[in-house]
């Protein structure tokens, strides 16, 4: 049996979409970033996730990056260009 080491950005997006849509909820790591103040906080670890629904493109130029999600009753957003584990499956691919 094959065993999923890595996943595109793409894949992984989708997975979560299939996650969520029979409501299993998944954890994701990614790397913070501030837009507004260009500053990090490193790596964030989220778990019991769902996806939210996002921006439309003509709310914001961001729509494409930004992810929604709901985690334990808070509405978050991650970019998924800096999305680096799904569930700890390495994610190999940047937008």
């Amino acid at each position: 049996m094959d065993t999923v080491t890595t996943l595109t950005v793409l894949k992984a997006l989708k997975k979560m979409r299939e996650l969520t849509n029979i409501g299993v909820p998944f954890s994701i790591t990614f790397l913070t970033y501030n837009m507004k103040t260009g500053e990090s906080n490193g790596f964030k670890t989220v778990h019991n996730v769902q996806l939210r629904k996002g921006l439309k493109k003509n709310q914001s130029t961001k729509a494409n990056q930004l992810i929604g999600y709901n985690a334990e009753g808070d509405n978050r957003w991650f970019n998924a260009s800096l999305l680096f584990n799904l569930n700890e499956i390495k994610i190999k691919e940047k937008l």
